[in-house]
């Protein structure tokens, strides 16, 4: 098949396509409908992205928009391969034939398609209005600076995490009336749920899976985020320093890193790795949002560069099943502080997040 066939049965699947049971998550539909700017939502594998999508395209099938003018394109659907810009061309080609007043178009994991920033760029200024763009991507490569610069004054990046507290007492379906304290019984419900979280963290199909699966499933999400996110994609040859890397820095959540300390960690397990080596390989694991590296706050840069950082990753529930012998209650909760400022972060640019240590 020709790229407009592909494209257009990969629409024919999407009009036939019945919506997944969705549940609810704090969004701000102003994004999808107040503004013409182009949406970039990022954030791990199975953080949710594409149920995202799916939750904003169900909102906008509630306010009268049918499949012609709200289409969804996943760009990890083989039927598509082989991937080209060609494909973009023929999907702005059909909905252009439609002729609908707005039409939304939400496509996933389009870093897989070279060339995608000057098309949504294109798109966005041949058709601001007329034609809404919401894309997705597990790499923070979709927030390359390259790509920024292109789109610059053009998009939003939305920054997708797996869930926080609240949202997971959601999903489990716990009200909290923010303006009365919680019964006994609610609080013990409350507590055992935070337990929970604490060990199984926040991917959103984790929250409702049996406790016997969770840890192979997330162990799953672990290798598909390791073997096909970082070293597939990056060729990465060293393929037991990574691994060996990347557990040292589950076991290190909420310690201090520098990389004097993790070649001596390897170097104890008869492991030899360059500093270039390992300034790569951080560099990817942060990339593919599994850990944050977190500088000292100090108001000078020489200082910022001296200190070394602290190690946070992107959930607790993946180091509990990858590194079951690191779990600590004082840094789990740590990271879990963190990962909120870290949102908080995201949502307000004017703040920053940075971590405190004087003399003393």
């Amino acid at each position: 098949m020709n790229e407009r066939e592909r494209i257009r049965l990969a629409i024919a699947e999407w009009k036939e396509k019945q919506l997944p049971s969705l549940k609810e998550r704090r969004i701000n539909m102003k994004l999808f409908t107040g503004i013409d700017h182009i949406i970039d939502i990022v954030g791990t594998r199975r953080s949710g992205k594409t149920y995202l999508m799916f939750l904003v395209a169900k909102k906008l099938f509630e306010q009268g928009f049918d499949r012609d003018s709200v289409i969804y394109i996943n760009f990890e659907n083989k039927a598509l391969y082989p991937l080209n810009d060609r494909l973009l061309d023929e999907l702005l080609n059909y909905v252009l034939e439609k002729k609908a007043e707005k039409s939304f178009l939400f496509l996933d994991e389009i870093h897989n398609i070279s060339g995608w920033e000057g098309w949504t760029r294109t798109v966005y200024d041949d058709y601001k209005g007329k034609i809404k763009i919401v894309v997705s991507g597990s790499s923070s490569r979709i927030m390359a600076e390259e790509v920024s610069s292109l789109l610059t004054g053009r998009h939003v990046s939305l920054h997708l995490f797996p869930l926080d507290f609240r949202e997971l007492l959601g999903f489990r379906e716990v009200e909290v009336d923010g303006n009365l304290p919680p019964s006994r019984k609610k609080l013990a419900e409350i507590k055992a749920l935070f337990e929970e979280y604490m060990k199984f963290g926040g991917f959103p199909e984790i929250c409702l899976l049996e406790k016997g699966v969770r840890n192979d499933i997330l162990r799953s999400y672990y290798d598909d985020i390791l073997y096909k996110d970082i070293i597939r994609k990056f060729r990465v040859r060293e393929v037991s320093i990574m691994e060996n890397f990347a557990r040292f820095f589950f076991s290190s959540v909420g310690a201090y890193f520098s990389f004097k300390r993790g070649k001596e960690h390897l170097e104890s397990m008869g492991v030899n790795a360059s500093t270039r080596t390992l300034l790569r390989y951080t560099s990817l694991l942060e990339e593919a949002f599994l850990f944050f590296f977190l500088p000292i706050f100090t108001r000078r840069v020489r200082d910022m560069l001296k200190y070394p950082r602290k190690i946070y990753c992107i959930d607790t529930g993946l180091r509990s099943a990858v590194s079951p012998f690191s779990e600590d209650s004082g840094r789990t909760m740590e990271n879990i502080v963190f990962l909120k400022l870290k949102q908080m972060a995201f949502a307000d640019p004017s703040l920053s997040v940075n971590y405190w240590k004087d003399r003393k």
